[in-house]
């Protein structure tokens, strides 16, 4: 499937709950919202990356797969590869998304994982043979989740942080779902007793597998 006719398919689905879509924006407040940083990879040559993108480890590059492009990162070497990318957070109330498609060979599976607020930020990590989702801040863990997550469909990671200067701590919230956000894998919240860290947010790929994994539709939003 190419991927104008993905996205059609994604508008037609749109259009058909437009309805639920209004009320929803109501109750969230989504016209408070900016989009800070956006990055679907049309535009990036194969071969190459975006030039915000800092790339820690790992050889990473934009593809055409089943005629969509996205960011891949290669199968081997197997290791921790990760990247840096969009604004600093510098105490913002933020929200990240962004679609992501693993693999699987024999029981290992690839694991995503990646943080807001930098490397010692709030961190999040897919276990995918456990069915597990893994949160920490500065590398100290918080909070474990079960989570329903498939290695073989594009899946969609929902992260965001509100901060409350006042009292200095931040809510959290997460919610997984399958790309067209049809069905929900698992959602959830809790708190921190402090602010966020300042920093880039951060996306690593464990290609555990041995077959290459891939990224597509980085959004990033601040409330205003």
């Amino acid at each position: 499937m190419s991927k104008q006719r993905f996205k059609l398919t994604i508008s037609c689905y749109l259009m058909l709950g437009v309805s639920l879509t209004l009320i929803q924006a109501k109750v969230e407040g989504a016209e408070e919202w900016t989009t800070v940083y956006e990055e679907n990879f049309d535009q990036q040559l194969e071969g190459t990356i975006p030039k915000d993108f800092f790339v820690l480890d790992g050889e990473f590059q934009v593809v055409s797969k089943e005629g969509r492009k996205c960011l891949s990162l290669s199968a081997n070497p197997v290791g921790e590869h990760g990247l840096l990318f969009g604004p600093r957070l510098r105490g913002e109330t933020v929200r990240l998304s962004f679609s992501c498609l693993g693999a699987f060979k024999s029981r290992r599976h690839n694991v995503f994982a990646g943080a807001l607020g930098g490397m010692r930020g709030l961190g999040f990590r897919i276990s995918p043979s456990s069915q597990k989702i893994s949160f920490s801040l500065n590398e100290e863990p918080l909070s474990l989740q079960n989570i329903n997550w498939s290695s073989t469909q594009w899946m969609r990671i929902h992260l965001e942080a509100s901060t409350n200067p006042s009292s200095k701590k931040t809510s959290f919230r997460y919610r997984i779902t399958d790309e067209l956000e049809l069905t929900s894998s698992c959602e959830g919240s809790f708190a921190l007793e402090k602010l966020l860290s300042s920093g880039r947010c951060v996306l690593w790929g464990f290609s555990y597998s041995g077959k290459e994994m891939y990224w597509d539709d980085l959004l990033i939003r601040f409330r205003n």
